[in-house]
């Protein structure tokens, strides 16, 4: 598992003056070690209010403050806070959405008329369409994953 890589996880990496790929994995672990989120399955998909649940303020912020700065006692600027709050928990898969695994499902095309009485035409993939397992969501894509 691991916090979906957008705007505000980078403003959160920046804080700690990490790669986002780096903050994205370590943060997660940090909270779940601490208890604030109980099992990063069940909540794929969410964002870190949601998925903590009713946890005290101080408690969240002492956890992030010691994976930030190393030091529970230095005060969270509020954009930092709020970014925070804002990531959402997805899985390693290949959903934007959720992180879920895409299964294939089809794919869309047209027919060029190159083709005569005795060669048929030949067909061109446009995009790709997938499917998450996870979500529901259906993914195009110009190329193959």
């Amino acid at each position: 598992m691991r916090f979906k890589i957008d705007e505000n996880l980078n403003r959160v990496a920046a804080a700690k003056a990490a790669r986002p790929e780096t903050v994205a994995v370590e943060l997660l672990a940090a909270l779940v070690d601490a208890g604030m989120i109980e099992d990063p399955n069940d909540n794929w998909g969410e964002s870190v209010l949601i998925a903590t649940g009713p946890q005290y303020v101080s408690d969240v912020c002492a956890v992030l403050a010691e994976y930030l700065y190393d030091d529970e006692t230095r005060s969270i600027p509020a954009d930092v806070f709020d970014a925070f709050c804002a990531l959402t928990i997805v899985g390693d898969g290949d959903c934007p959405h959720c992180g879920g695994e895409l299964e294939f499902v089809e794919t869309e095309g047209h027919e060029l008329n190159d083709g005569d009485y005795y060669t048929p035409n030949s067909y061109v993939v446009d995009n790709y369409v997938y499917r998450c397992a996870e979500c529901g969501e259906y993914i195009k894509t110009p190329n193959e994953l």
